[in-house]
């Protein structure tokens, strides 16, 4: 009976304390009888049953790491390729495991970067040289990404898709992202300098959109293969956004990324834009590198500022 009770107990995945309280508290009962027996000369002594009941115990608790040690391992399995392994490490617990498996509307900050000119420097370099230089950008990129708790969706191309949001909740979704831009065209000057170094007359810039709002945020794909990522409306805006960056400046955020973000930054204002597949068009910002919100005024951009 003991040992049943143990048994369920490590299902529910209780605290081990009760299993080990069930154990002691009939311990000292059986002692409690045996000395009420000893007293009318009834020897009992239950040895066998405390020590099968201690085995168990140990055989459970044992059992129990090896459950978790398989989840953590299942969550990094899942995990690992799009989040920071901090994240991860967040994401062992079960009941993080199991919102985060699950497809669902999240309120996220979606972020699009792409290279500037890439099929033209594509036509005057070795596609050894431009693999090279790709990993290499790829790797930059997704570090600053990571460093600001962002999950990594998909390489497109030469282009990346990152979000903020999912799989953990983060309140400051949008200035993370914002923050990670920033760092991102910081690190691009870095790595910029350093190829035109390896490579002379290679130029190399990038645009990168920032849109913040409900998507459905989970896995995608067929049992063979996998990607945990982010689609709807937000998604797409931060794609077109992206696009109006050309000519116009290296990071726009949209107006409702500005509005999260407080007075964590500053801010550019570029105007309206008309973007494909919306009637209405849409305010774009540009983030400064500043702590304190500083009004900067609009340029008077109006209209076909990107994708129509």
């Amino acid at each position: 009976m003991l040992i049943a009770v143990m048994g369920v107990a490590f299902a529910a995945r209780a605290s081990p304390v009760w299993p080990v309280a069930l154990l002691a508290s009939t311990a000292v009962a059986a002692l409690g009888g045996s000395a009420l027996l000893l007293g009318i000369n009834v020897y009992w002594m239950p040895v066998s049953a405390q020590a099968m009941g201690l085995l168990a115990l140990l055989a459970f608790g044992l059992l129990s790491s090896r459950l978790e040690m398989a989840q953590r391992h299942h969550v990094q399995a899942m995990f690992s390729r799009f989040v920071d392994p901090r994240i991860v490490e967040s994401l062992s617990e079960e009941q993080h495991v199991a919102r985060a498996e699950v497809s669902a509307s999240r309120e996220v900050t979606v972020l699009f970067s792409d290279i500037r000119g890439f099929t033209s420097l594509s036509e005057h370099r070795k596609p050894e040289e431009i693999v090279a230089l790709l990993n290499r950008y790829f790797e930059m990129q997704v570090d600053v990404i990571f460093q600001h708790c962002g999950t990594l969706d998909k390489f497109i191309g030469d282009a990346i898709m990152a979000f903020w949001g999912a799989p953990m909740q983060q309140a400051d979704h949008a200035v993370r992202a914002v923050r990670a831009a920033l760092g991102m065209s910081e690190a691009l000057e870095r790595f910029a300098a350093d190829v035109v170094r390896e490579l002379p007359g290679t130029h190399f810039e990038i645009g990168i959109g920032i849109q913040s709002g409900p998507a459905v945020v989970g896995f995608l794909g067929t049992s063979r293969r996998l990607d945990y990522t982010a689609i709807g409306d937000t998604v797409n805006l931060a794609s077109r956004i992206e696009g109006c960056t050309k000519g116009v400046s290296r990071i726009l955020v949209s107006d409702t990324t500005r509005r999260l973000c407080g007075r964590e930054f500053g801010f550019r204002d570029h105007g309206a834009f008309s973007v494909k597949g919306r009637e209405q068009q849409v305010l774009l910002h540009e983030p400064l590198p500043t702590m304190a919100r500083k009004e900067s005024p609009a340029t008077g951009r109006n209209g076909d500022g990107g994708n129509t």
